[in-house]
């Protein structure tokens, strides 16, 4: 399980922001855009995380978009540890940049996207 997680996409950042927004806001993300490729990724309370612990995570990741020659490079990692939820939340945050990788992955490779 990593930490963070890098794609290489061809398009531009707003291409690659659609289809990001467009898969994990299926999985109930919410996005909080900083600057145009920079966001905060959340899912779930924060405060019911730190009452419920590992029964009500706080999923939060960082995003980050860094365009190069007609392609993106996506960096996607911790927001957090998830410590709150012991190590059990630890682990669980960490599973599920697990899945966000294969969920983008696999949606920029059916868009023919997917350089790396």
């Amino acid at each position: 399980m990593a930490d963070n997680i890098r794609l290489h996409v061809s398009g531009t950042p707003d291409q690659a922001r659609v289809l990001i927004e467009q898969v994990l806001q299926a999985d109930g993300f919410r996005f909080t855009w900083e600057q145009p490729g920079k966001a905060l990724i959340e899912k779930g309370s924060r405060g019911k995380a730190l009452l419920l612990g590992v029964f009500a995570l706080h999923y939060r990741y960082n995003l980050m978009m860094y365009p190069q020659e007609g392609s993106v490079v996506i960096d996607i990692g911790l927001g957090g540890t998830g410590l709150h939820g012991g190590a059990a939340g630890a682990i669980k945050i960490r599973s599920k940049l697990d899945d966000i990788q294969h969920r983008l992955s696999a949606a920029f490779h059916s868009a023919g996207a997917l350089i790396t």
